[in-house]
C-alpha cells in the first residue's frame, strides 16, 4: 500500500501508490506502527502476533467490511527465511498459518471494499528486522474515494495502540497521518542519518521520533518526569500511562493541527530523551534501489522533494535552551504542494 507491502518490489510502486491520475489531492491514509524488541522469542512473538491480528480485525475490519456488505477482496502473503538465509514466499490460508518459526514477513490485505465502506483498503504487516531481533507491527488504511472517513477510524487506531502498548511493553510506536514513511526507520532517523538497525538497538536509550501519536517506552518515560510532568508541559492533548510504564502521547486532537508550534512543543517536551545530533536535509531523490526510495510515496510519484521533514525540528536537543520558550526552532522542509 503506502509501504513495500509485497505490492511492489523495492523501488517499484505497488497498486495505488502513484497518486491520482488527474493530479488532484492525494487520498487520505493513516499508518499505525509499533516496534517490539523480543522477536528472538518465537513462541512469545507468535502468541502476541495472533492476538494483535485478532484485535486489529475486531476494531478495524468493520471499516472496510460493513455489516451486510459483500466481503472485500483479501490476500495473505508470507516470506520465510531459514537459518541459512534461504527464503521463500508463500500464501497461507490464515494469518496464524503464516506465524512459523522462520517467518520474516507476513501481510494481510483487504481491498476492493464495497462503495458503502468507510475505508477503501487496509493492510496489516509484520516484519522482523535488525537481525530478526526486532519486529515492526504496521497497519495502513486508505480512504480513496471516501471523503470524511479518516476521522471515524482514528479513535480505533489510538485505542489499538493503547491495547497493544499495555500488552507488549513496546520499544517505540507512532501513528502517522497523510505522510510518507521510511519504516522501519523513522523520519527522525532519516533526518539524522541513523539506520533502522542502529535506531532500534538504541530504542530504550533514545526515543526514535515524535509524531501525532507517539508511544514512549518505559525506560524513557522516567527520564521525562513521568505522565504528570508531560501533562503539565501542555505539549500533548493526551498523556496515557501504559501498563509496563510506557506512555502513549497524542499531540493534538486533530492530526491536521500537528504542525508548526505543536511539533516544536513536542520536541521541547521530549528533548531530554531524543538522540543527539543536528538533523540535516536529505538529498532530494535517494539513490536508485534504496529502501528509502521504495518507502516514500512522493518519490515513487516523481515528486522531487522526496521527504516531508516538516514534522522534524532541525535543532540538536542537547543545545536546546529550556529557559527560552520563545527560542526559534526551525522545521525541516515539507513537500511542495502539487
Amino acid at each position: 500500500m503506502y509501504d513495500q507491502l509485497f505490492g511492489g518490489g523495492f523501488g517499484q510502486p505497488g497498486p495505488g501508490e502513484t497518486g491520482p491520475a488527474d493530479g488532484g489531492p492525494e487520498p487520505d491514509f493513516v499508518t499505525w506502527l509499533l516496534y517490539l524488541d523480543r522477536a528472538e522469542d518465537p513462541a512469545w512473538l507468535a502468541g502476541l502476533a495472533r492476538w494483535w491480528y485478532d484485535e486489529t480485525c475486531r476494531l478495524l475490519l468493520p471499516f472496510v467490511h460493513p455489516a451486510g456488505a459483500a466481503a472485500p477482496a483479501t490476500s495473505l502473503t508470507a516470506f520465510e527465511q531459514d537459518a541459512t538465509g534461504r527464503g521463500r514466499r508463500r500464501r497461507p490460508g490464515r494469518w496464524v498459518d503464516g506465524l512459523t518459526a522462520d517467518c520474516a514477513q507476513l501481510s494481510a490485505r483487504w481491498f476492493d471494499a464495497a462503495p458503502g465502506a468507510i475505508a477503501s483498503e487496509m493492510d496489516v504487516f509484520l516484519d522482523r528486522f535488525a537481525g530478526r531481533r526486532h519486529v515492526r507491527l504496521q497497519i495502513s488504511i486508505g480512504f480513496e474515494g471516501r471523503s470524511g472517513g479518516l476521522p471515524l477510524v482514528l479513535p480505533a487506531l489510538v485505542e489499538l495502540a493503547r491495547l497493544v502498548g499495555d500488552a507488549a511493553d513496546p520499544a517505540y510506536g507512532e501513528i502517522v497521518v497523510n505522510a510518507g514513511l521510511v519504516a522501519p526507520a523513522t523520519m527522525l532517523d532519516a533526518a539524522l542519518g541513523r539506520s533502522a538497525e542502529e535506531s532500534a538497538a538504541q530504542s530504550r536509550g533514545y526515543l526514535r521520533g515524535y509524531e501525532w501519536v507517539t508511544v514512549c517506552p518505559r525506560e524513557l518515560a522516567a527520564g521525562l518526569g513521568g505522565a504528570d510532568r508531560l501533562r503539565v508541559s501542555g505539549a500533548f492533548a493526551e498523556v496515557r500511562p501504559l501498563t509496563h510504564g510506557g506512555l502513549l502521547l497524542r499531540a493534538t486532537d486533530d492530526p491536521a493541527d500537528y504542525r508548526a508550534d505543536r511539533v516544536r512543543g513536542a520536541f521541547r517536551a521530549l528533548a531530554p530523551v531524543l538522540p543527539p545530533g543536528l538533523p540535516g536535509a536529505l538529498p532530494t531523490v535517494p539513490p536508485a534501489g534504496s529502501a528509502v526510495l521504495s518507502a516514500v510515496p512522493g518519490v515513487l510519484a516523481g515528486d522531487p522533494g522526496g521527504h516531508d521533514l516538516s514534522r522534524v525540528v532541525f535543532a540538536d536537543p542537547r543545545t536546546l535552551d529550556r529557559h527560552l520558550p520563545g527560542q526559534r526552532l526551525s522545521l525541516g522542509p515539507g513537500l511542495a504542494n502539487r
